[in-house]
């Protein structure tokens, strides 16, 4: 097999042996094991695995997260694997089976394209916790990101070898860090395929390190800074507006000012804080305010329908007419404003 399979652990249970026998039986030539702090339980169990041929284990003296330990295992293969076709992560609680790896690994190798994810179908005897989990997540990628997967949260993806120097710089440590590799793959321009794989937990996922809010709420964390950040704009537009608009200037010179003042702030901080965007500067420039003009007209003829006829008062209809445009902002922001071409592969 041309990739090398990627294993994250922490406190693993004998289950993690017979995976890697099986990983090799399948043709895999070589397994990275990261074991990321586990107690002293564990060490007999990866003192054997890493007295295995074909098998590495790398030790972190502390547990430092599932990101931290991809990111610990990437730049290992990275060095010492450069002729690798590209890596297949899966996970060591008994949620991956050697067949559907291989199938996610034999996908990388003959395609040096998108990253692929093994997805899982979700049929029946899901974890609530998982189920709910996988659907806000996907719900959430869709909403950031325009794509859909069935499966964002699946620890199955195989990566060639031309995306690692780049995730191994990405942000996030812990379980965020695989979201962020998702939304840092649209970002530099590449595509996403999918395999079908085994939907299989484990005494309800017992075994998960998984914290359903606090992991939770980390993976989320993009769309409110996107939030946090277009409140901010949104106060000090619609405090511009309103000096303007009281001291006499009309309605549209108002929201010229308004919207001019808020925009240094508000391009900034999205390019570099929400969507950590590369777009080159002059050209993303160039976007964010032809789309902020169009959306200014938009918002003009709106508060000016809403206060003609329905005889709203001008600051009613602009919060109002700025609170519907958000969602709208944000996809414009996503795919027109902080975007960039496909990039062709190495």
């Amino acid at each position: 097999m041309a990739c090398v399979v990627l294993i994250p652990a922490y406190n693993p249970d004998d289950s993690l042996a017979a995976l890697a026998a099986n990983l090799l039986a399948q043709g895999f030539a070589q397994i990275v094991i990261v074991d990321d702090g586990s107690k002293e339980a564990c060490r007999g169990l990866f003192r054997d695995l890493g007295a295995i041929e074909g098998c590495t284990v790398l030790r972190h003296a502390i547990n430092l997260g599932k990101g931290r330990a991809l990111k610990t295992g990437f730049n290992h293969i990275y060095l010492h694997h450069p002729d690798a076709a590209g890596v297949v992560t899966c996970d060591a609680d008994g949620q991956h089976v050697a067949e559907d790896v291989a199938r996610v690994g034999d996908e990388v190798s003959g395609n040096a394209g998108p990253l692929v994810m093994g997805v899982r179908t979700f049929a029946s005897h899901i974890p609530l916790r998982s189920l709910i989990g996988n659907r806000l997540t996907r719900t959430l990628f869709f909403f950031l990101t325009g794509r859909k997967l069935s499966d964002t949260q699946s620890g199955l993806r195989g990566i060639p070898m031309y995306l690692l120097p780049e995730l191994i710089q990405l942000e996030g440590e812990r379980y965020e860090y695989e979201m962020n590799m998702l939304l840092a793959v649209k970002d530099i321009g590449f595509g996403i395929a999918e395999v079908p794989i085994s939907t299989i937990y484990l005494n309800d996922n017992a075994s998960s390190h998984f914290n359903p809010f606090f992991d939770s709420m980390k993976i989320y964390f993009v769309l409110l800074r996107f939030g946090f950040t277009s409140l901010v704009t949104s106060l000090l537009d619609q405090i511009l507006f309103f000096l303007a608009f009281r001291s006499g200037l009309s309605l549209a010179y108002s929201i010229v000012i308004g919207r001019l003042g808020s925009s240094i702030f508000n391009l900034s901080v999205n390019r570099t804080f929400v969507f950590k965007s590369r777009a080159g500067t002059p050209a993303m420039v160039f976007r964010y305010y032809l789309s902020m003009a169009i959306a200014g007209l938009i918002a003009y003829g709106m508060i000016n329908f809403l206060a003609d006829t329905f005889e709203w008062s001008v600051m009613i209809a602009k919060v109002s007419v700025e609170s519907l445009l958000f969602l709208a902002s944000f996809v414009v922001n996503r795919d027109f404003v902080f975007t960039q071409k496909q990039r062709p592969a190495d």
